[in-house]
């Protein structure tokens, strides 16, 4: 970037800074709590659709990147997750992330057993062959559907129907 790119970056930032921050901070929240407030109202029918009790308290934040230095654009992630890594070897994850421009909802379940991930990907394929389930890297089983950027007041609506 050349020196006066630089100055006119640094003027322009100078000005909207603080405001753009707390545009990106306030819409960050929004959406966090959206898909919180789906994900808790559900909780109760996921929990008997999975066979295992989910407990409100352990809906958490997902939210990348959570700080300024963001490494890929391309993985910027709003949402929730419940973290059983560490115990059960599972999270699971509703988030508003980007492709190719173009917003999209997921509900996932990450597995530390790949196996697994396969035969779940193979369950639902049998069980509702339209439904498009992905597997990433082995170990993450997702569904996604794509949000119009226009229209903000689908986003619990498209997350209902994927939970």
């Amino acid at each position: 970037m050349t020196e006066t790119k630089q100055t006119g970056l640094l003027v322009e930032g100078m000005k909207s800074y603080p405001k753009a921050l707390g545009a990106l901070n306030e819409f960050g929240r929004l959406v966090v709590s959206t898909i919180r407030e789906v994900v808790i109202e559900d909780l109760d029918n996921l929990a008997s659709a999975i066979g295992i009790s989910l407990r409100e308290d352990e809906v958490g934040d997902y939210v990348r990147p959570n700080r300024l230095a963001m490494s890929n654009p391309k993985d910027a992630v709003l949402g929730t997750r419940i973290d059983r890594i560490g115990q059960s070897g599972w999270g699971l994850y509703s988030y508003l992330y980007w492709s190719k421009g173009q917003p999209k909802l997921s509900v996932s379940i990450w597995l530390r057993d790949s196996t697994v991930a396969q035969s779940i990907v193979t369950a639902f394929k049998k069980l509702s062959p339209t439904t498009p389930v992905e597997l990433d890297a082995g170990r993450e089983v997702y569904i996604s559907r794509a949000l119009a950027s226009d229209n903000p007041d689908q986003l619990p609506v498209v997350l209902r129907a994927l939970v």
